[in-house]
């Protein structure tokens, strides 16, 4: 089943190659295993890209009430002063252009293009909810929150989108 573009992928397959050839060197392992994947896989992994990013707690809310997906999104920013970083029109602070952020497109790619490694064995474990575990004289801790997304790259291109956290004035 191909993947629909704002209905269960905020890119294109054809748009994720493209992002993919520009940013990664054809020796690269993770590209490699994306290279050698079907195009029904490559579908299958940014169906699942699409979906971790629509779990996260993001800011704001849907642009539409009636999308599938998570963006685009009305996000709120402080209109007290000079605003250059969000020049868009907003209501009492509230801003949309009604489009998903390249950003967005950017960060499914990149958990696409990590999921080409599985798992990691840290990962899996939080999920189960392992909080610490130890080898011989290591041990390790893990903090009570889990973030889904393994890519630091994504993780990155996402921070601004992500909840967590207020301003008290």
């Amino acid at each position: 089943m191909a993947i629909t573009v704002n209905t269960d992928t905020y890119i294109s397959l054809a748009d994720a190659e493209l992002y993919l050839a520009a940013n990664y060197i054809t020796t690269d392992a993770k590209y490699v295993a994306w290279l050698a994947l079907s195009d029904g896989n490559k579908e299958i992994l940014l169906r699942q890209a699409a979906k971790t990013i629509d779990r996260q707690p993001l800011q704001g809310y849907k642009y539409l009430d009636t999308q599938t997906m998570e963006f685009p999104r009305y996000l709120y920013h402080d209109s007290r002063g000079e605003d250059t970083l969000h020049p868009l029109p907003r209501t009492n602070g509230w801003y949309s252009d009604g489009t998903t952020p390249e950003a967005v497109k950017a960060a499914q790619c990149e958990i696409a293009l990590q999921m080409t490694q599985g798992k990691s064995e840290r990962a899996e474990l939080q999920r189960q909810g392992v909080k610490s575990f130890s080898i011989g004289g290591l041990s390790e801790s893990f903090t009570g929150t889990q973030n889904s997304i393994e890519s630091y790259e994504a993780r990155v291109l996402l921070a601004p989108y992500i909840g967590g956290g207020f301003r008290v004035c």
